[in-house]
């Protein structure tokens, strides 16, 4: 009912001359001929809206009592972001982590917001025994038992994993990790145990796994970090992690697959340098056009869904990129989905100052209006299935 609401209100702009995003009436010449052209402050709000969707960011504080939480609900409810990332500050126990989910869904923006979080199993996971949850294995763990070799198994044990994230009120988990292990005294991946295997097979068998059992529960999920942060030395969180010399063709095979199988919903690029995937000189592929052009190539990858930046936050661009820096960089590269902890700052008004910086940017030319329709029609379609229950369709 909510996205039918969007549709109607996007098809009326379209009707009044805002042909840009391509969603036709049924008889379009003869719409546009009868109606007016949008006058100037319709296109804005439009061009507005396409934004927003673009825009997620953390926030502090774990009930509707905290200043952080009422604010990002505020800039929800008015298209000023399109979704949120919790951390665990935010999350208590389960009855409280669903109010506060509620609470952030009843902005009733539409489409329906993206409410995302970290559940990957063994030491990235926010939903801990701690604050009242499950535990699960490390993706390590997964690769390594034998009782997790069959589809079945597998996908019963991320089954779970997404039925709790549901039932907590996410929709959009920031997994599985495809990166194979390849150096296992990675501080960020090998160390942490956040690989499946070093076998490209296997860490595709139980990716597959782990994004059939979200689907089934309604959950979005984001492969990562492309191209590969499996063999870096490096922990990007801290650095830029320099892959140069480190990285493998075969790296590129769990994210083949699994496109060529249709299981990608999203696909989140990291803060890693690499000539291949690099627009310049110690440049990341987070903020690089040849990165998104590698993921989109049908010859190549040929994903055509979601791309997601790695946390804007990070030291490997934090340090050396301004906030404007970061943002422009991302979205010219092809970004769809810029993502912002906001750890660091704790800015209540970090997701109006991103919508911002973007907004005046296609004003002056430095962003093209084109871009942001194009990243505004993927995240549109993606929100479509997930509001359809219909992860598996077509892009």
């Amino acid at each position: 009912m909510l996205f039918d609401s969007f549709l109607l209100m996007t098809r009326t702009l379209i009707a009044a001359g805002v042909v840009s995003l391509g969603m036709a009436l049924p008889n379009p010449a003869i719409a546009l001929d009868a109606e007016p052209k949008a006058s100037p402050e319709a296109d804005a709000a439009l061009l507005d809206a396409m934004i927003g969707q673009m825009v997620m960011v953390g926030f502090a504080g774990s009930s509707d009592r905290d200043a952080g939480v009422t604010a990002v609900r505020d800039q929800l409810a008015r298209g000023v972001i399109g979704g949120v990332v919790l951390y665990p500050e935010n999350i208590g126990r389960p009855e409280e982590l669903r109010a506060l989910t509620a609470f952030l869904r009843n902005a009733k923006s539409a489409p329906v917001p993206f409410i995302a979080v970290d559940q990957e199993g063994g030491l990235v996971q926010r939903l801990t025994r701690q604050n009242g949850h499950h535990y699960f294995p490390s993706a390590r763990s997964v690769g390594r038992n034998p009782s997790y070799a069959s589809a079945d198994s597998a996908e019963r044990l991320y089954a779970t994993m997404a039925e709790e994230l549901a039932e907590a009120g996410f929709n959009l988990n920031f997994g599985p990790v495809v990166d194979l292990n390849l150096n296992p005294n990675n501080p960020v991946i090998g160390q942490r145990e956040r690989s499946f295997s070093a076998d490209p097979n296997t860490v595709t068998a139980l990716a597959r796994a782990f994004i059939t059992a979200h689907r089934e529960a309604g959950i979005v999920t984001v492969a990562k970090h492309f191209p590969g942060h499996g063999s870096s030395h490096t922990d990007s969180h801290k650095a830029l992690a320099d892959i140069s010399q480190s990285w493998q063709e075969i790296e590129l095979e769990p994210y083949r697959q699994l496109a060529k199988d249709g299981l990608l919903d999203a696909v989140m690029v990291g803060h890693l340098y690499h000539p291949r995937f690099s627009d310049g000189a110690r440049l990341p592929a987070s903020l690089s056009g040849r990165a998104v052009q590698a993921l989109r190539e049908k010859g190549y990858i040929g994903f055509q869904g979601v791309v997601v930046s790695d946390d804007m936050e990070m030291g490997a661009v934090r340090d050396d990129y301004s906030l404007e820096e970061r943002v422009l960089k991302a979205v010219n590269a092809g970004t769809d989905l810029l993502v912002f902890s906001n750890e660091q700052s704790r800015d209540n008004e970090l997701g109006v100052k991103i919508h911002a910086i973007i907004a005046d940017a296609v004003r002056d030319g430095r962003i093209s209006r084109a871009r942001i329709e194009q990243a505004y029609g993927r995240i549109r379609l993606l929100k479509r299935r997930l509001m359809e229950h219909d992860l598996p369709g077509k892009w």
